[in-house]
């Protein structure tokens, strides 16, 4: 099974990682973060598709093995379902940390983020929720030219009230790393124990 914690930048996703290393989740599960495998300069879009297939086909391999991958990154729900090696995985669930747009700026300043930068990001982290919440919502910022063979059809039909396209959402703003982490790794737990069942 694959367990993505995603969110765009300054929703808390590495400080939940942090947190998270280590825990005994009642299963095995091995914690990662997505940009380890190295970001080259100038990543666009297609170079995450195929990032995205990379992880996805790890927790394949994983999972052959009885263990789970619990990943943390910036990776928009339509684009893990429309993975290549996705209809191998025995189970996907996923985790949207989301912020408001107050706080993200707050941590991108902390983190040394170029002021002109900010509403980019503020922007994508907006629209990163609503795609969560409806594949119908502007699919084409993640829909563009790759070498990796995306199935996009998988879900192009789909509506938000479909339970295929599902997401439990955190909203981190009044939340420690601790306490953010707390409430990740339930819902990790949960979706561990009903994939057991």
């Amino acid at each position: 099974m694959l367990l993505m914690v995603t969110g765009a930048s300054g929703a808390g996703k590495s400080a939940v990682l942090a947190e998270l290393s280590g825990r005994d989740f009642g299963h095995a599960v091995e914690c990662a973060e997505f940009d380890s495998i190295g970001v080259p300069e100038g990543a666009d879009t297609a170079w995450r598709h195929s990032a995205v297939e990379r992880w996805v086909a790890r927790a394949v391999d994983l999972q052959s093995s009885g263990a789970h991958l619990l990943l943390c990154g910036q990776v928009p729900l339509g684009e893990l379902l429309a993975a290549p090696s996705a209809e191998r995985l025995d189970g996907l669930e996923v985790c949207l940390l989301h912020c408001s747009p107050e706080v993200r700026r707050d941590r991108l300043r902390r983190r040394g983020e170029p002021e002109d930068a900010l509403i980019h990001h503020v922007r994508f982290g907006e629209w990163f929720l609503r795609h969560t919440l409806d594949p119908s919502h502007s699919p084409e910022v993640i829909r563009v030219p790759s070498p990796t063979p995306m199935r996009w059809d998988r879900w192009e039909g789909w509506t938000a009230d479909d339970p295929r396209w599902a997401a439990h959402v955190i909203d981190t703003d009044p939340l420690t790393a601790t306490e953010a982490a707390e409430q990740v790794a339930a819902w990790a737990r949960r979706a561990l124990e009903r994939a057991a069942a």
